[in-house]
C-alpha cells in the first residue's frame, strides 16, 4: 500500500491538497501518495537522525498530552486543525519531511521514545510488530471499535499482521484507493461515439473491465488525434528504487482482476503463483495497454500522469484519488472541466489497489488510555464525518454511504463505490526487498525489454528465496 517515489525532486511538484499502494531501502515511503500541483504545508523540522522523547504524563488535573507523528502533505495540516476540536486531551500534530517519515519514526522506535501515536504506512506494519514498537489492538477493537463498519480488507490492510493472523495493530488513518479518470467531453463527442461504434461494434462508454479500456485506448492511440487526444491510457509506470511501488501498484489490480495472485499468504510461497498462466497473461495485457501512451512514458511518475490528461494529450488513466484535488483545480489542470471520474474497471474479478495508512499506538508512550481513547474517537462515525468535511478519505462504509462525504469532492461518489473492492499486498518485513524485483521487471515487461513469463519468473524466483530466506521454519504463526 499501499509507496514512494524519487521524494527529493518530486515533494515539490506533488504534495498537495487532501487525497489511492509504490527508492532506497532505508526510506521507504506512502502508501498513498501525496497529490501533485498545489502547494503543500510546510514541512515541520525534524532531522532524521535525531529520536524524539516519549510523551510525558499531563500533569494532575490537567488534559492529557498526546502527540501524533505523519509525513508533511495537507492531511497532516488538515489533522492537526482537526485535533483541536477533540475535547478530551490536549494533541500536537508533528509534520516531518516525507524523506524523514520512515526514518524517524523508527528511530525513536529505537530510543524508546517518540509520539504517542505514530501513522504508518501499511507496508511499515510488519517491522514495527517484530520489533515490538506498536500495541496489539485486537481485543481492545472489539468493544471499542464499530468493526463491522468497517470495509473488510480496509482491516487487514491498515491492522493486521501476520497475515490471515486475526491480530490487528492499527486502524484507517487515511483510505485511498485508485480511480479511473477519463475526458469526458470526448468520451461524449458524436463524431468519437459514431466511429468507435463503426470500428468495434460496440458503444463508446465508460469501461466496466481491463479489455474495454485496452480497445478504447487502442482505438484512440490510432486516431492520430484526430479527436483531440493522441494517446489512449498512461499511467505511473515507474519501475526504478526512487518509485517505490508505481508500477507494482498499477499492475497488481490487473492481476488481481484477472484471476491471479501474487502469492500464498497461507503459505508464503511465490514459486507458481504469480508466474502462473493468469498472471503472463495479465503482464501481456499491461505490455499491450502501454502501447497506447506517449512516448517517453516509461518512466511516468504521478506528476507526469496527471499533466498527461490535463495538458490534453492523453484519453485516460488510472491513479490514485490522492490526486483529485490536482485535476480538479482549473489553474493547474487546463482540462478540468473536462475531467470525469469513475471506477478504476475489473475483468474476471474486481480488485483495486489499496492505499492509505493507520493510526498506531506506540509501545512506549506514557499515556496509553489517552491515546486509545482519541483513536475511538477519530474512528467514531462521527469523527470520521468530520474527517471527511475536511477532505479526508474514511475506511468505513456509513461514511462512505453518506452525503457529507458523497458531496466533499466530485470524485468522492466514485471513491466510495472504488473502495469496496480494495486489496493491498504484503505488508511482511521483506517487503521492500521484494518489492525492488516486481518493480524492475514489471518495467522491464512493459517497455518491452523482457519476455513477460521471463519477467514473472525472475520475481518468483527471487521473492521466493527472500521469503525461504527470513522464514526458514515456515510462515510465522
Amino acid at each position: 500500500m499501499h509507496k514512494r517515489m524519487n521524494w527529493a525532486i518530486a515533494v515539490l511538484a506533488l504534495l498537495s491538497i487532501l487525497l489511492t499502494a509504490c527508492q532506497p531501502a532505508a526510506t521507504p515511503a506512502p502508501t498513498s501518495p501525496p497529490p501533485a500541483a498545489t502547494q503543500a504545508p510546510a514541512a515541520t523540522s525534524a532531522p532524521a537522525a535525531t529520536s524524539a522523547p516519549a510523551a510525558t504524563s499531563a500533569p494532575s488535573g490537567s488534559k492529557p498530552q498526546l502527540s501524533i507523528i505523519w509525513f508533511a502533505w495537507a492531511p497532516c495540516q488538515a489533522l492537526t486543525d482537526y485535533v483541536k476540536t477533540y475535547p478530551d486531551a490536549d494533541v500536537t500534530v508533528r509534520c516531518v519531511p516525507i524523506a524523514q517519515w520512515h526514518d524517524q519514526i523508527f528511530t525513536d522506535f529505537a530510543a524508546k521514545g517518540g509520539a504517542d501515536i505514530p501513522i504508518l504506512d501499511s507496508q511499515y506494519i510488519g517491522e514495527a510488530v517484530t520489533g515490538g514498537h506498536i500495541l496489539e489492538l485486537t481485543d481492545w477493537m472489539k468493544t471499542n471499535i464499530d468493526v463491522a463498519s468497517y470495509v473488510p480488507s480496509a482491516l487487514k490492510a491498515y491492522g493486521e499482521y501476520p497475515p490471515n493472523s486475526g491480530k490487528f495493530w492499527g486502524i484507517a488513518a487515511e483510505a485511498d484507493a485508485q480511480m479511473f479518470v477519463y475526458r469526458k467531453d470526448i468520451m461524449t463527442n458524436a463524431t468519437a461515439m459514431a466511429d468507435y461504434k463503426a470500428a468495434t461494434g460496440k458503444d463508446l462508454e465508460v469501461p466496466q473491465t481491463w479489455t474495454e479500456l485496452l480497445q478504447i485506448a487502442q482505438f484512440f492511440k490510432k486516431s492520430s488525434g484526430k479527436y483531440g487526444v493522441a494517446n489512449g491510457y498512461t499511467t505511473h509506470w515507474c519501475g526504478t528504487p526512487a518509485c517505490y511501488d508505481q508500477i507494482a501498484t498499477h499492475w497488481n489490480q490487473i492481476l488481481w482482476s484477472f484471476g491471479g495472485e501474487l502469492w500464498d499468504p497461507t503459505t508464503y510461497k511465490v514459486q507458481g503463483v504469480i508466474n502462473s498462466d493468469i498472471g503472463v497473461k495479465a503482464l501481456q495485457f499491461d505490455k499491450d495497454l502501454f502501447q497506447t501512451g506517449p512516448d517517453g512514458q516509461g518512466n511516468f511518475q504521478f506528476n507526469e500522469t496527471v499533466s498527461a490528461l490535463c495538458d490534453g494529450t492523453t484519453f485516460m488513466t488510472t491513479i490514485w484519488y490522492g490526486f483529485g484535488a490536482a485535476f480538479v483545480d482549473p489553474k493547474g489542470c487546463k482540462h478540468s472541466a473536462d475531467l470525469a471520474y469513475g471506477v478504476t474497471p475489473g475483468e474476471v474479478k474486481h480488485f483495486i489497489s489499496l492505499g492509505g495508512m493507520g493510526l498506531h499506538v506506540s509501545a512506549y508512550t506514557k499515556n496509553k488510555d489517552a491515546a486509545l481513547a482519541f483513536v475511538k474517537w477519530f474512528e467514531s462515525k462521527d469523527g470520521q464525518l468530520g474527517w471527511a468535511k475536511l477532505g479526508g478519505f474514511s475506511a468505513r462504509t456509513d461514511v462512505l454511504s453518506s452525503d457529507t462525504f458523497k458531496n466533499a469532492a466530485p470524485y468522492n461518489p466514485s471513491f466510495a463505490d472504488a473502495y469496496q473492492y480494495v486489496k493491498d499486498f504484503w505488508n511482511l518485513p521483506e517487503y521492500n526487498n521484494m518489492l525492488v524485483t516486481e518493480m524492475n521487471n514489471l518495467n522491464l515487461a512493459v517497455t518491452g525489454q523482457e519476455e513477460p513469463k521471463a519477467a514473472l519468473d525472475a520475481i518468483a524466483k527471487d521473492q521466493q528465496k527472500i521469503l525461504d530466506d527470513a522464514y526458514p521454519s515456515g510462515p510465522p504463526k
